[in-house]
């Protein structure tokens, strides 16, 4: 309570001054004021005037309260007070409905006879003991009260006000029934007031044997057991009918608390189970229901349980569809018609309604086909763990769940754990295309031609490891996104998320435009002191996300791709009808309208159709390609090969597959493309006899060019000669949507010259591809002239190997000198002049003075004695000179060396002049 402080008061500040300003008698002593005596009347009169007062208040107040109460209860609690049993009727089956395909009339699927341990019993058939077990210990005035037991209601409220427990409770058993058929259990003063009115109301409308039998048939007793019929069965394997006074107060014992009561969970609860049962009996004394002989004979004979699992009776399997369609309309139940878990339940098994699905049971059998064959899962885990799977086939142009399994093998039981739609795991690299590529594409920030660098985006921690490593273990340098969708390549989906766009962006496209939802997708969550978030590189760009996706959200989202962008939210059923009994008119319960949207632009389905298609032709995809038919498709590992997605899709249908173990364990090498393959053999079945089409294309159009590989852009003469095109040329056609292609060109490639008589060597001693640069004594047909990358490395980039990295600018720079030719590092000596051959008869080519070391040697030359020619020439230099047709015959001696000009008339050889 807050305490009031008043100010000073002005009587009270009068007092003051009257105290500081008195007068002097004549003593010169204050004078003093006689005073008086009070009386018993007085003070009578003056606590007589306190309490009227506080009375009165007390009296303004409750009106106001009364006034302020009768509102709220007229507003806001007695519209909500109406409760109509007959809406939560258990005693008509339900029947599933599918849309024939051939036809478009709908055909019986199947007929819900109850869910697994649920059995209906009718009040006849419960034992007097039961019913008077249950009053005696929940509700011993429920035969006299009209809904509301006011001697427990008020203790209750007392209880809360006083901050004492309330140990035994305020509810009746009409109050618990109520509040097992609606959602409404909050623990709030609004939820006590509302369950009060509506217990009034429904006690006008049903007597007390209606209300005890349903009660009975709803209450829920451990092992999955709701309603007494089913839960005299699973403990003591006999109908409810024949249940003894002992059984009848062991089973009621159970309902406080089944955790604590039921005797199947350890020896302490069966324990507990026998001093619960002997407290109800004593209660069933007291109360007159049984004598003490009754008491003490139930109290001694000893109880039999059957054993656990043994007493069901259902043997019904729902298919795993099935059983997803089933928590689907009660999930929807329950929000639509504010009802509990186990009323919607209830209704959806015996509240006679029609439940029309999306199945197709033709697409279903050959789901069911791959998925019951246990030669196709056999590969058990090193702990003998079964190979698991699940798979979500959807309808593109509904967005209609047609088939899937939660399981592999036979389906023994229903409401199994369902790994199609329930189990969460990572998704591997199949989550780039929908938190990467399409944002970024999406954006315009990319396109198909972009290039990036593969690799490093950073290292993990000081003198750590470079990361993201890749699947192929390498790094390759400049490629574009088309090449790094094709290989999945690591760090390009890093650096497009961390670069190009951000996480936050990611992780909303995926939330607001592909439908995956923030219960499985983590904002920010502390588990065990640890924060744990899905908005980041490693958990967007690699799919290691917290807990992970269901292959539901993962079709719905691939789906969109062949649609041009447009995202169905997918559904297993379209609507629910229930005939009411007394009018046998057809009410609409439920209709389900998939909510669509367009999740991205025509453009950029288009684009990821694109890549995708090329994943499956050439990339890690390749085990899912089967002829006849337009199919794209993305895999996706997670380390260690602890799961393993392939999501992929043609014109007609998406289908996400999910490969493990169900306690993650690593997988073999050899399953690497289980999930590959097994969407294979399911989608090549269903698309047997469909006509091959194509994806949309999109609406601006296309226009295709040749771009430069590693720039993305228009290609220059550069491009033609890059050092690499013996590897296969670095110029690519490609195809963009109007508008989307480069205009600029390439400014990646620089010329340079090199000599090809100077290979770089690897450690090996092999050649690496790279030549050394042309020296300036290097020949010139040695030389060619080349183009490198214009590109320097810096960072975790260039801590690392990439492969192309000998090919660019920066690397030769680093070499300084090394990056020279060092084959031909001096000038070549001068070739000697080979002269012509002498012919003695043709002076000329005899030799000149230039010929000779010196001049006495040219004036010993004689044309016919060969030891007189030059040493360079002919046998002298050791070169043969070629036989003259003709020899003369050789002069009588020498001709002398003259200084006079030669006369041309002569016929003898000409000999020059000295």
């Amino acid at each position: 309570m807050h305490k009031t402080v008043r100010p000073l008061g002005r009587e009270r500040r009068y007092f003051i001054l009257a105290e500081t300003k008195h007068t002097k008698n004549q003593s010169g002593e204050p004078s003093r004021r006689p005073r008086r005596k009070g009386t018993a009347g007085g003070v009578a009169l003056g606590i007589l005037k306190v309490v009227g007062t506080l009375i009165l208040i007390g009296c303004t107040t409750g009106a106001i309260l009364a006034c302020f109460a009768a509102t709220y209860i007229k507003t806001v609690i007695i519209p909500q007070s109406e409760i109509d049993a007959s809406a939560y009727a258990m005693n008509l089956s339900s029947t599933i409905y599918y849309t024939d395909p051939a036809t478009g009339q709908a055909k019986e699927l199947r007929t819900l006879h109850g869910e697994e341990n649920r059995v209906k019993v009718d009040l006849e058939e419960i034992p007097e003991d039961l019913i008077d077990a249950l009053v005696a210990i929940e509700d011993q005035r429920f035969w006299k009260h009209h809904g509301v037991d006011w001697r427990r209601t008020g203790g209750a409220f007392l209880n809360m006000f006083l901050g004492m427990k309330d140990t035994y409770g305020g509810s009746t058993i009409t109050q618990q029934l109520i509040k097992n058929m609606t959602q409404n259990d909050d623990v709030t003063v609004k939820r006590k007031i509302l369950e009060i009115f509506r217990a009034l109301e429904f006690e006008k409308d049903y007597s007390k044997k209606e209300i005890l039998e349903m009660y009975l048939n709803y209450i829920y007793l451990g092992e999955n057991c709701y309603g007494v019929g089913t839960a005299s069965l699973a403990y003591f394997g006999k109908p409810v009918s024949q249940l003894s006074l002992a059984e009848c107060a062991s089973l009621i014992g159970i309902t406080n608390n089944p955790s604590r009561y039921d005797p199947y969970i350890s020896d302490y609860t069966r324990e507990q189970n026998k001093k619960r049962q002997e407290i109800i009996l004593s209660e069933m004394k007291k109360q007159g229901y049984i004598t003490e002989e009754e008491q003490e004979a139930a109290a001694a004979q000893e109880l039999v349980f059957v054993g656990r699992g043994q007493g069901t009776t259902s043997t019904t399997a729902y298919s795993y569809f099935e059983d997803q369609l089933i928590r689907d309309v009660i999930a929807d139940l329950k929000e639509a018609y504010d009802l509990s878990d186990q009323m919607a339940s209830q209704w959806v098994y015996s509240g006679g309604l029609s439940i029309y699905c999306t199945q197709d049971p033709a697409i279903q059998a050959k789901v069911d086909a791959v998925y019951e064959d246990l030669s196709n899962f056999d590969a058990p885990s090193p702990n003998g763990q079964q190979l698991q799977s699940g798979i979500t086939v959807i309808d593109n142009a509904t967005g209609n769940v047609v088939a899937l399994a939660g399981g592999v093998g036979e389906k023994t039981a229903s409401l199994l754990t369902n790994r199609a739609t329930q189990s969460q795991r990572q998704p591997g690299s199949a989550i780039k295309p929908l938190a990467v590529y399409a944002p970024a594409l999406d954006l315009g920030v990319i396109t198909p031609a972009t290039v990036i660098d593969d690799s490093p985006y950073s290292f993990d921690g000081d003198g750590g490891a470079p990361w993201p490593v890749n699947s192929y273990g390498k790094y390759r340098g400049l490629t574009n996104v088309y090449v790094g969708v094709q290989n999945s390549v690591n760090t390009l989906a890093v650096k497009v998320l961390g670069q190009y766009i951000t996480p936050q962006v990611a992780f909303d496209f995926l939330v607001n435009n592909l439908g995956f939802s923030t219960d499985h997708l983590v904002v920010q969550e502390e588990r065990k002191g640890t924060v744990f978030s899905d908005i980041g590189l490693a958990q967007l760009a690699l799919g290691g996300l917290t807990d992970g996706v269901t292959t539901l959200e993962m079709a719905a989202a691939y789906a969109t791709f062949p649609r041009g962008g447009l995202y169905i939210e997918p559904r297993t059923y379209t609507r629910v009808e229930r005939v009411d009994p007394d009018t046998g008119e057809v009410l609409l319960l439920l209709e389900d309208q998939a909510e669509s949207h367009a999740a991205m632009k025509d453009s950029t389905a288009w684009y990821i159709n694109s890549m995708l298609q090329n994943v499956i032709r050439s990339g890690t995809g390749t085990a899912a390609r089967f002829d006849g038919m337009t199919i794209a498709g993305k895999t996706g590992t997670t380390t260690s090969r602890r799961d393993l997605y392939f999501a992929g899709y043609s014109p007609y249908y998406t289908a996400a597959v999910w490969s493990g173990y169900d306690q993650p364990e690593r997988m073999s090498s050899s399953l690497q493309k289980q999930s590959a393959a097994t969407w294979k053999k399911v989608m090549a079945s269903i698309h047997e006899g469909l006509e091959s089409k194509s994806f949309p294309a999109p609406s601006e159009g296309t226009v295709t060019v040749p771009v430069c590989a590693d720039s993305g852009l228009q290609a220059t003469e550069a491009c033609q000669h890059d050092a690499r095109v013996d590897a296969g040329g670095r110029i690519i056609n490609m195809t963009f949507v109007k508008g989307d292609e480069p205009t600029a060109f390439c400014e990646v490639h620089k010329d340079v010259e090199i000599c090809l008589d100077a290979p770089f060597l690897e450690a090996d001693g092999s050649p690496n591809g790279m030549y050394h640069l042309a020296g300036e004594f290097c020949p010139a047909e040695s030389r060619r002239t080349v183009s490198i990358l214009e590109l320097a490395r810096e960072g975790a980039a260039a801590a690392v190997t990439v492969q192309d990295n000998q090919f660019t600018t920066g690397h030769i720079t680093a070499l300084g000198e090394a990056a020279y030719c060092d084959v031909h590092t001096t000038a070549p000596a001068p070739e000697p002049t080979e002269k012509p051959a002498i012919d003695p008869m043709d002076y000329t080519t005899w030799p000149g003075p230039e010929d000779y070391d010196n001049l006495e040697d040219y004036n010993r030359f004689n044309p016919f004695d060969e030891s007189t020619w030059p040493e360079n020439v002919n046998s002298s230099s050791g070169e043969q000179t070629p036989p003259p047709s003709e020899t003369p015959a050789p002069p009588a001696t020498q001709p002398p060396v003259s200084t006079e000009p030669p006369q041309t008339d002569i016929e003898e050889p000409f000999v020059p002049a000295a």
